[in-house]
């Protein structure tokens, strides 16, 4: 079973509870060798061997951020308090996978080919997720053996509520009230432009002529000519491709002359032609947020699952402590 690869889902599962999440599948081939090569054994959990192997790449990640923040010199006692935390990770990890096992999933053969299909379509075709495998040393059995072991966890955590649990539309409205300040927005717009370039070095003839095809362009739209498809067929911007969209900004995003002339026009509405260092804009604003404290209703999913993640760390954590209790653990000297 290649329980590294589910031990690192757990940690996924807490960062980012509720989306489809999976591992770099090379995780996968460094436990199968720590298995069959006999790693170091630093702990058993019920009689199941930890090997030295699953804590390294924690230490390492503690490490790193260390060094982030200036750290140059990796003191024993650093390193002794990673390996520790490490290990506390790895038993609990460990703990909720053997007691998933304890599971009976009827469909669980189809579930594990629903995630390998998802596994696959992250590669675009299924010769390149093949190769991707050969490159690796990884076999399907491999593969599908882990996403069986996943499917065990995910119900396991469903089944105890600690995966996505209820928030009740009360707590979720306190949050909201209780912290306002967290949820206020400057002014914003959703907009899009058609940019007809100018270098800045362009003589007053070459300025003008750019001008004047602005304003011809300008003229079309107003006269009912698409301004998604005029952006892409005439503008000079990046944002061209998607049809001159820029998304929602806020003041400062472009030049002073751009903000002045967008944050004052309509909802629907189609500026004058405005002059940046740029070149020349048509612009086109689709819709106004007030700066202030955003509605609820805009937050409140947000803050939903802002409090499910908490109380899934706090559930998990609980679960786990539940689990030592009555579970064998042998910390090798």
């Amino acid at each position: 079973m290649l329980q590294n690869d589910i031990v690192s889902y757990l940690l996924i599962f807490l960062g980012l509870m509720g989306v489809a999440c999976f591992v770099p599948l090379r995780s996968l081939r460094a436990q199968e060798q720590s298995v069959t090569q006999g790693k170091n054994v630093v702990a058993k959990v019920n009689g199941k061997p930890i090997y030295e192997e699953r804590l390294r790449p924690k230490v390492q990640k503690g490490l790193t951020k260390f060094r982030k923040y200036g750290m140059r010199n990796e003191a024993p006692d650093l390193v002794k308090r990673l390996q520790k935390r490490a290990l506390d990770q790895v038993i609990g990890e460990e703990l909720i996978f053997q007691a998933s096992q304890r599971l009976t999933i009827e469909d669980v053969d189809e579930k594990v080919t629903q995630k390998l299909r998802a596994l696959e379509r992250r590669y675009a075709t299924g010769e390149r997720f093949k190769a991707y495998l050969k490159e690796n040393n990884l076999t399907m059995e491999g593969v599908r053996s882990s996403l069986r072991a996943r499917v065990y966890v995910d119900e396991y955590l469903m089944e105890k509520g600690i995966s996505k649990p209820q928030i009740s539309e009360e707590r979720i409205r306190e949050a909201y009230e209780r912290n306002p300040d967290s949820y206020s927005g400057e002014e914003s717009i959703k907009v899009s432009h058609i940019l007809i370039e100018v270098d800045g070095g362009a003589g007053t003839e070459a300025s003008e002529q750019a001008r004047q095809e602005a304003e011809e362009i300008r003229k079309k739209v107003l006269e009912g000519k698409n301004f998604a498809e005029m952006a892409r067929k005439h503008s000079d911007c990046n944002s061209a491709s998607g049809g001159g969209s820029l998304g929602y900004i806020k003041r400062g995003y472009m030049p002073a002359e751009f903000d002045r002339v967008a944050f004052a026009v309509q909802r629907d509405a189609v500026s004058e032609v405005v002059k940046t260092r740029f070149g020349y804009h048509i612009i086109k604003v689709f819709d106004k947020k007030s700066a202030g404290v955003v509605p609820y209703e805009d937050v409140r999913d947000f803050i939903e699952r802002y409090l499910q993640k908490e109380e899934s760390k706090k559930k998990l954590a609980a679960h786990i402590a539940e689990l030592r209790k009555k579970a064998k653990i042998e910390i090798s000297e």
